[in-house]
């Protein structure tokens, strides 16, 4: 299911064209936003993902498995499990912005909410940024699932003086729109037992 709706966002030109360009064969984007304010970034897609909710929701929360929906993540794994819908979270991403590469490290808190939200905040102390939040909303209509997602970060390490935030706004943006298009593509490949072991790649 594709869609260039959305494609008339806030985004500046440049961006609008290669955002269109980008999101096409995915899920049908209805809006995405990138933005800067001091140190901080911030990114919101709303999109609409052809596959049940049910099934959105347990690719979102197979924490042991993230990197099914976004392969930058080469370890994901659940430090703690302190309730049903309360655990620790832990990731480490190799994310390249241009010819600049980092590993990145981020331990969340994440609940998880009867009405199908789903709520992460990073701990500082064991990550590298200085705060970060997640917020994703699901829910059914006849198409597939709507998903809501409004995510921001402060980085707390150097980044290169060539890297702008623009770039890194698209980087952003970029990684939200794959993992929005996997939840439709991985769906219908065979499910892995939820939170199973992980299998960790270095």
């Amino acid at each position: 299911m594709t869609s260039s709706r959305g494609c008339s966002s806030s985004l500046a030109a440049i961006a609008l064209i290669w955002f269109c360009a980008t999101s096409a064969g995915a899920a049908e984007i209805l809006a995405a936003t990138a933005g800067h304010h001091g140190r901080s970034y911030s990114v919101r897609v709303d999109a609409v993902v052809g596959a049940p909710q049910a099934d959105v929701r347990r690719l979102l929360t197979d924490y042991n498995h993230l990197g099914r929906i976004n392969p930058v993540i080469r370890i994901s794994e659940i430090l703690l499990q302190r309730a049903p819908g309360d655990q620790r979270v832990r990731t480490v991403s190799e994310v390249c912005v241009w010819i600049y590469c980092r590993r990145l490290r981020q331990v969340q808190d994440v609940s998880e909410s009867e009405d199908g939200s789903l709520i992460a905040v990073v701990l500082p102390d064991q990550s590298d940024f200085r705060h970060g939040t997640a917020h994703v909303k699901l829910w059914g209509e006849p198409a597939g699932t709507r998903v809501l997602l409004h995510g921001e970060l402060e980085p707390d390490f150097w980044i290169p003086p060539f890297i702008g935030p623009w770039l890194i706004k698209r980087k952003l943006l970029d990684e939200a729109l794959v993992t929005i298009g996997n939840l439709e593509r991985v769906v219908p490949l065979p499910v892995l037992p939820h939170n199973s072991a992980p299998v960790l790649t270095h």
